[in-house]
């Protein structure tokens, strides 16, 4: 994070802040006779003390902005100048001859070397007024504004002062809003926003690798939402004995274009056959309640875009969720809608989108588009990127702004977008091939990598590579963009091989290719075209073949430098894409004798927090539906299984592209197997402890007991709460896979269950804690502790459970008394004391065992001849 541009940032923002509402009492009379204004400088230093070698930041002013100053002009302060003196007298000088601000304020950051105070002096010049084009301007045209100083101290110590800390990532159970003073708390917080969100570095915008957030370490169910009539339909005359209710199957997938953005997951429901003839609707993503609805919008990608000006920081409020409609009438554009996400509201419309060119999503969230359009007689054309917040949003705004504030501000209207480019540049390179180029892949303000031949597509109908086939790499970078790094023909493989395009990694810079007929995959430098490796030489199962059509089946993903390829023949393979190594297959996934696929095909749902996921489908499948198809979730490094789940993940398309959606450490399917979103997350926990009642007599025992419940959202469903009126006991992680499918998916109760540990602490009359046991708890969530109490007096008890992969921990208390056993005889017996409690036994026990030793020798030495 760069705390020093944030530190300028707010700096400023204060300053301006202030001065801004001066304005109002801008200099209104001038001495008319002299033509000359008088100036005040001030400067100031924060934080102030500092230790050496910790930067500090510095900001001057002169007092009012220059009169008629705007973002529009450049009426500006000119020729600020600060010295900065050291303890030793040594000087150091940082000028500026234009003061960008309007108001005139001028931020900077030093770092001091030397322990002792330092003297920052801020000069301002005298300046004369040279601009006239307003009446405004030609109030103060040739008039002098006095030249002025101020001067103020640093203090440098030693030690460096230490920020407030950040708040500790969190251990108990979280929810958005994450509170602001939060900053870390960044890397657990994900979005899954369609569409292009995470890169334009995979086909067609086909890229599952979320590199924010975290991801789910156990199969724990947090809630289940029930999207549609499920399951087994029951009854006469339903067709097949068994048979289920239909989900989509391969071309009517529900669940699409879903969309996670700020704690709630979006989607348009389904309505009979129609799977998006619902509402749309938004629910929230830690509890599955539903928040609204609205019948009139169908949104496909989100947008969090963070907007930065003098005055406003940060991203824009709930974020947008975005429709495309083709403007009736015209060709070549789009109308794009913009909804509210937390309302479902309409925010403002954008006129005159282009219908062409690549989607990406730049660092600052802005969505924007790279169009490419060439002549290949000519050999000439242009590439130009897009940029809707490029738009001015008000009759005579700034691009990008909807006031004079320099305020992010388009609601309530329609915006021309048609001339909203950052920049239009010529192309003049040979980009000609068998085929009109286009653009693959897009690394924003890095590359383009496009193809000037058909292989894209994947197999279909048809067999054979374009020969040759050619590829290119354009610049994106800032002053190069549209310059051709290098272009390359390649001759097709032989065979009649069918090669098409695979995902780019941006890790190792590596474009990949593979073989339909015989699954292999090759990869090229991303610097020059150069083949790098492959063919790959792994055996896979006849059914792969099937993974070569033109859906996404035929796909790897792309994260961590290594290759992830997925497909109809049930293994997962991971390729590292500097070398094409094979590191690891995984093919946990035999159907017995249930289905005819042997290995059942697997895909993958997404790649997050260091774990690909992963999902069973297929193009059609059969009713009644086969058994044992799973969610599976597996170390993306090594191939280790770190859990598989009964459930059959939706896919759209029949070449298994996934429906699943990932953001804040939650996964979200809809299940075929009975037509329900599944959540799958880290949930809370409540523990419960009981104590006697009644004291016990010193040396008698006591038994402690107690639960720990799961008390997440779906617990309180219908079924869920009637099935466990004393509430959904915890499971270990080992146990956890059975015993989500028996509490939500009627599976039977595992025989094998094991619950969690809990540890059983107390604090004793004399204030000492001390922990004395853990127990186990059972199926049905109880645990118990039997123990005896050394001393007599009250007792405080605490159970303890510390969390596992799925669960949060919690804690309880409770309280029991021991009382003194009573005396047969009638002379009270005096209250042991702590030594005679720890003291005087430890001695006694020392003595024994110095005696022993002593008799031991004796009888050694007797031994002896």
């Amino acid at each position: 994070m760069n705390f020093k541009k944030i530190s300028l940032t707010i700096l400023s923002l204060v300053l301006i802040s202030t001065i801004a509402t001066t304005l109002i009492s801008a200099p209104s009379a001038i001495a008319q006779s002299s033509g000359e204004l008088s100036s005040f400088a001030f400067v100031g230093v924060a934080p102030n003390p500092v230790g050496v070698g910790q930067t500090t930041y510095v900001a001057m002013w002169v007092d009012v902005p220059m009169p008629d100053a705007s973002e529009a002009n450049d009426i500006r302060r000119h020729n600020y100048k600060l010295i900065i003196t050291a303890p030793n007298g040594d000087t150091e000088t940082k000028t500026w001859d234009y003061v960008a601000d309007t108001t005139g304020v001028q931020s900077t950051s030093y770092t001091p070397t030397q322990v002792g105070t330092y003297t920052l002096t801020f000069v301002y010049p005298e300046q004369t007024y040279t601009w006239n084009a307003s009446a405004t301007q030609q109030r103060f045209y040739g008039v002098r504004f006095l030249a002025a100083n101020a001067t103020t101290t640093l203090t440098v110590q030693e030690e460096f002062v230490n920020p407030t800390p950040d708040t500790p990532l969190p251990t108990e159970y979280w929810s958005r809003p994450i509170y602001g003073t939060h900053s870390s708390w960044f890397v657990i917080g994900s979005h899954w926003l369609g569409g292009s969100h995470f890169g334009a570095f995979q086909q067609s915008g086909y890229n599952l690798w979320q590199q924010s957030g975290i991801g789910p370490d156990s199969s724990h169910i947090l809630w289940t939402y029930p999207l549609e009539s499920g399951g087994v339909v029951g009854g006469v005359n339903t067709g097949i004995e068994g048979s289920t209710y239909y989900s989509g199957g391969a071309y009517e997938g529900r669940f699409v274009n879903a969309i996670v953005l700020d704690g709630k997951v979006f989607f348009k429901a389904p309505l009979s056959n129609s799977n998006v003839g619902g509402a749309y609707t938004c629910i929230d993503l830690k509890t599955g309640e539903v928040l609204w609805t609205n019948n009139s919008i169908s949104p496909t990608f989100g947008q969090l875009y963070s907007y930065e000006s003098p005055n406003q920081h940060g991203v824009v409020p709930n974020g947008y969720l975005w429709q495309t409609v083709a403007t009736p009438g015209v060709t070549g554009t789009q109308t794009w809608i913009a909804t509210d996400p937390h309302t479902g509201n309409w925010l403002f419309n954008l006129t005159g989108v282009p219908s062409a060119g690549t989607i990406a999503y730049t660092e600052k969230g802005e969505i924007v588009k790279y169009i490419l359009d060439y002549n290949a007689t000519t050999k000439t054309g242009s590439l130009a990127l897009w940029n809707w917040t490029a738009a001015p949003m008000a009759a005579g705004g700034l691009p990008g702004t909807g006031s004079a504030a320099l305020q992010f501000r388009p609601v309530g209207k329609s915006i021309d977008c048609s001339t909203a480019y950052s920049w239009n540049v010529s192309i003049t390179a040979d980009l000609t091939g068998i085929s009109a180029p286009s653009i693959s892949y897009v690394l924003p303000g890095d590359i383009i990598l496009g193809t000037s031949s058909s292989i894209t597509a994947g197999v279909s109908t048809t067999r054979g590579t374009p020969d040759p086939y050619t590829v290119w790499v354009m610049s994106l970078e800032a002053g190069n963009e549209g310059q051709l790094l290098w272009k390359k023909s390649y001759e097709a493989p032989s065979g009649n091989l069918s090669r098409t395009l695979g995902p780019l990694d941006p890790v190792n810079r590596v474009w990949t290719m593979t073989d339909a007929e015989t699954t292999q995959w090759l990869g090229y430098s991303l610097r020059d075209g150069s083949l790098l490796w492959g063919p790959t030489q792994t055996e896979v199962q006849a059914f792969q073949y099937f993974s070569s059509g033109s859906g996404a089946g035929q796909r790897g993903v792309t994260a961590y430098g290594n290759l992830y390829v997925q497909g109809y023949g049930g293994e997962l393979f991971c390729y590292n894409t500097s070398n094409g190594s094979l590191l690891w297959r995984y093919n946990n996934t035999n159907s017995g004798a249930d289905s005819s696929w042997g290995l059942m095909p697997i895909f993958i749902s997404a790649v997050a927090d260091g774990k690909v996921y992963a999902f069973n489908n297929q193009h059609s499948p059969n009713a009644p539906l086969y058994k044992g198809f799973s969610t599976y979730c597996i170390d993306a490094i090594t191939g280790e299984e770190i859990y598989k789940m009964l459930s059959w993940p939706g896919q759209t398309g029949g070449q298994g592209t996934s429906t699943s959606v990932l953001a804040d450490g939650s996964l979200i399917y809809y299940n075929y197997y009975d037509n329900q979103l599944y959540c799958i997350a880290k949930g809370p926990t409540k523990t419960t402890i009981t104590a006697p009642s009644l004291a016990a007599l010193s040396g008698q025992s006591v038994v402690i007991s107690g639960t720990v419940s799961d008390i997440s959202a779906g617990t309180t469903q219908n079924e869920q709460a009637a099935r466990f009126p004393n509430g959904v006991p915890v499971a270990s992680d080992a146990s956890m896979s059975a015993w989500m499918e028996y509490v939500y998916m009627q599976q039977s109760k595992p025989t094998n269950f094991t619950g969690v540990e809990v540890t059983i602490s107390v604090t004793d009359s004399n204030n000492n804690n001390y922990i004395i046991g853990t127990a186990t708890t059972d199926s049905s969530g109880f645990y118990s502790l039997q123990w005896t109490p050394k001393i007599a007096g009250t007792y405080t008890v605490s159970a303890t459970f510390a969390g596992n992969n799925g669960f949060f921990g919690s804690h309880a208390n409770a309280a029991f008394a021991v009382d003194e056993a009573v005396s047969s005889t009638s002379t009270p017996q005096p209250e042991p004391t702590a030594t005679d409690l720890y003291f005087i036994p430890a001695v006694i026990g020392i003595i024994l065992a110095i005696v022993i030793v002593g008799i031991v020798t004796v009888l050694i030495l007797r031994k002896k001849p």
